[in-house]
């Protein structure tokens, strides 16, 4: 007997394992079979044994890569943050982070990269920069360089030239915080990416805390009956003290603008981070920083996949990660509902190949998602959904066309659905 099921383009019958391994005993041959009259399982468990069978027999096992986290955006009193480098290792540390890249305000810091340690752990410290330019009204597009190893800040009136010299440095450009809303508590226009007519970056910071902090804020604000400057600052102060109530997805235009690049055949690469700069929030009687650096170490990060172990030595892991960083090899990550380590997105073809990497396709390409716990999964070709299951933790698919897919995935988290994970694509050609 011969069903469909909703989430999968398959046709589903209900035979054993043993008989399926009867039938077709090779592996190779099981693939070329799944893509000519696709087999899906009744019992999950039997299709991912048979999926990954197929995964192991197209080109080995991706389990000997290594999973990193980091984050790649944040100030030091040299521009407008509140702690040292030093100190913010000490942040990093405690929450787990592997690396960091400080990124201050048209200066780049020589002389304090390296390996911080104290009993906890250590963390790698690299230093890039955030480049805009300061005569510009507003001040906005600022651009991430990462890797470019000088000063880049006099290239700053021109972003397209900028991107050049940072390219010809070998560094990688990102797109900071491209979409962002008019605040009117804030004393100074929107901090988006105004000058669009560039070319050459690496990629877009798809998802910033701080500047989502910023949006929401606007959001709630804009939604008030009245406009009354106390009013104004008390609900401030109530999103402020409830950010994971409000921060919820990157920006829908971030997401748009980045499908419409892939689409277009672009490799665009895309990273989370944190913004830190440890600001004190002062209002009467009530103290806080918005929000501390650990906190924000805690939320929105970039994990990457190397393919060899950190060493401990500054250069070799420097390199490895900006290439990483560079090349796409990872996903943006909301940790703080539930840590995203353990996930994975993998595609079979004539190669084998993680997020970031370029796979030719064949009659047995598959593509292979992997959560470290339950979510709603999306596999998106180009903006448009082409497999999707909820409440799982893994899904597979064999593609028909060749693109740019990448994964979503979301989980429940205080009451409501939240962005969890965006990965970067896998080019199939």
């Amino acid at each position: 007997m011969v069903k469909k099921r909703p989430y999968a383009n398959y046709l589903t019958t209900s035979f054993p394992l043993t008989a399926v391994t009867t039938l077709v005993p090779h592996v190779s041959q099981l693939a070329y079979c799944c893509t000519c009259f696709p087999i899906h399982l009744e019992n999950h468990a039997k299709r991912d044994t048979i999926l990954l069978l197929i995964i192991r027999d197209r080109g080995g096992k991706m389990d000997d890569l290594v999973e990193i986290k980091g984050n790649m955006h944040m100030h030091t009193p040299y521009s407008d943050g509140e702690k040292w480098h030093a100190e913010i290792a000490t942040e990093a540390i405690a929450a787990g982070l592997d690396f960091i890249i400080v990124t201050d305000h048209n200066v780049w810091v020589d002389g304090v990269e390296g390996y911080y340690e104290n009993e906890h752990g250590r963390v790698l410290v690299l230093c890039g920069e955030e480049v805009h330019h300061v005569r510009r009204e507003p001040q906005a597009s600022h651009l991430l360089i990462y890797g470019a190893e000088r000063e880049l800040s006099p290239c700053a009136a021109n972003p397209q030239e900028l991107i050049n010299a940072a390219q010809a440095c070998g560094g990688y450009t990102f797109l900071a915080h491209p979409h962002e809303k008019d605040c009117r508590l804030l004393p100074y226009p929107n901090l988006a990416w105004h000058d669009w007519q560039i070319e050459g970056y690496t990629g877009l910071e798809l998802w910033n805390y701080m500047s989502s902090f910023v949006c929401r804020l606007a959001d709630v604000l804009n939604r008030l009956p009245v406009q009354n400057a106390l009013l104004d600052k008390l609900t401030a102060v109530r999103v402020a003290l409830n950010p994971e109530k409000y921060i919820t997805f990157p920006e829908p235009e971030t997401l748009a603008l980045w499908d419409e690049l892939l689409a277009q055949g672009k490799q665009i690469s895309v990273v989370g981070n944190s913004d830190a700069h440890g600001t004190p929030f002062n209002l009467g009687p009530l103290h806080r920083v918005i929000y501390p650096y650990e906190y924000l170490f805690r939320a929105v990060n970039t994990h990457l996949m190397l393919t060899t172990p950190l060493t401990g030595d500054l250069e070799p892991d420097k390199q490895a990660i900006l290439r990483a960083i560079g090349r796409g090899h990872g996903w943006v990550a909301y940790d703080l509902p539930h840590p995203t380590k353990g996930f994975r997105f993998t595609g079979h073809g004539m190669s084998k190949g993680r997020m970031g990497d370029r796979v030719q396709m064949d009659a047995g390409a598959t593509l292979q998602v992997i959560t470290p716990t339950r979510a709603n999964i999306r596999l998106i070709r180009h903006g448009e959904i082409v497999a999707s299951i909820e409440n799982e933790s893994n899904l597979t698919h064999i593609p028909t066309q060749p693109g740019a897919y990448r994964v979503e995935c979301t989980i429940p988290y205080l009451g409501k659905e939240r962005g969890w994970i965006y990965s970067n694509p896998i080019y199939l050609w």
